[in-house]
């Protein structure tokens, strides 16, 4: 019977794992590969291959892959340690043998291992399903027409002026960090490695400076016509700053991810944008509810306050039953251990919705102030995906 190895892969087989999941992703798409679409994983640096866990032959041929890819976090001053699953590849002459199932199993068990509070991916929801993975987060996508622009805005000219930034800027990425750095939820993106953060999925970052000073940046997409993430010194730039991408990009409609604490974004999009779309994140697996939800609930109160509530649930998570008291008295939370009957009880994929996500049935049930608390502001940037 033949011997595969089956664990992390080795810093020496980048290029031969890098050759491997190019094939299976690109193999009929020209100029697309996974070098450029994600540098800040897929550069030798950043250690793709031990950051991946496959199925080798002994003579070193790869049969299938599983990214796993630490993100950590800090939500509502909480650090959060985070883990994104990426590339899930199995060869086409291997599927139906179970790889994809064995390398997602190792990698849960490794996260768990090492103290993970919560992981994330995209991909088909029912397939990751299987291993507890659920639609969650809220992100806000606005689109401002061209139309918009001039009866909202009037037309207004910008003021100001947008370039890109460059590979060797520090001090603009320091600028850059400071202001993202201020949102209750964010990834911890290492300095060393911020450039290819931001050029994630082959969008291009710009800096926006008035009067040659930096005053906010954005990342652009799409042909210039989303912008990914941005952010400004100064709320009130926002209508100069849609007419500086309009008159970038010179098309006719520019479409705005924000986040759901991003507050002031929110209300001038609501007010002045065409039309908005409320979409899942990502798909997640929460390995330690008791953190987690105590994190995401600090994140909300920074910028909403909440209702008074008392609130017992079990939650048969992925690694565990958890039976916990949540409370909320003025603006403060707490959660903690539970030795009492649960008033609700969930399983893993129900408490993601229930928590974290846009579908509204699993907490249909709950009391009027509890369902005042959620959705919780879970989000990530397309920027903190792979």
């Amino acid at each position: 019977m033949e011997e595969l190895y089956i664990g992390r892969g080795k810093d020496a087989e980048n290029a031969a794992l890098l050759a491997f999941l190019d094939e299976v992703f690109f193999s009929d798409e020209e100029d697309v590969d996974f070098l450029s679409l994600l540098p800040k994983i897929y550069k030798d640096r950043y250690r793709p291959a031990y950051n991946n866990f496959v199925v080798r032959q002994p003579g070193g041929g790869f049969r299938a892959a599983v990214g796993n890819f630490d993100n950590d976090m800090t939500v509502g001053g909480t650090d959060l340690k985070t883990c994104c699953i990426g590339n899930v590849a199995v060869g086409k002459a291997y599927r139906g043998k179970g790889y994809m199932v064995a390398l997602m199993n190792a990698s849960l068990a490794d996260m768990h291992a090492r103290g993970v509070d919560l992981s994330y991916l995209g991909g088909q929801r029912q397939r990751y399903g299987y291993f507890g993975y659920e639609n969650a987060g809220t992100s806000y996508n606005y689109h401002f027409s061209g139309q918009s622009f001039r009866h909202s805005l009037h037309g207004i000219k910008s003021g100001l002026t947008v370039e890109p930034l460059s590979a060797d800027d520090a001090d603009a990425v320091d600028f850059i960090d400071g202001i993202y750095a201020k949102a209750p939820v964010i990834s911890r993106r290492p300095r060393d490695a911020y450039f290819d953060i931001l050029c994630s999925w082959s969008d291009t970052p710009y800096l926006i400076r008035e009067n040659g000073s930096l005053v906010g940046y954005a990342v652009l997409g799409d042909g210039l016509e989303h912008v990914s993430e941005f952010g400004l010194a100064d709320a009130a730039l926002l209508p100069r700053f849609v007419a500086a991408l309009f008159e970038l990009s010179g098309k006719d409609g520019i479409g705005f991810s924000v986040a759901p604490y991003e507050t002031e974004k929110l209300d001038f999009f609501t007010k002045n944008a065409s039309h908005m779309r409320t979409d899942h994140c990502e798909s997640v697996l929460v390995l330690r509810w008791k953190k987690v939800l105590a994190a995401y609930l600090n994140a909300k109160t920074s910028y909403e306050t909440l209702c008074d509530g008392d609130f017992t649930v079990r939650i048969r998570g992925a690694f565990g039953t958890e039976d916990l008291r949540i409370t909320v008295k003025d603006n403060a939370v707490g959660v903690s251990e539970y030795d009492g009957e649960a008033a609700f009880e969930l399983d893993a994929r129900a408490a993601v919705r229930a928590f974290f996500s846009n579908y509204p049935s699993d907490r249909a049930a709950f009391p009027p102030a509890v369902r005042q608390w959620l959705p919780l502001p879970m989000y990530f940037s397309s920027r903190d995906t792979m």
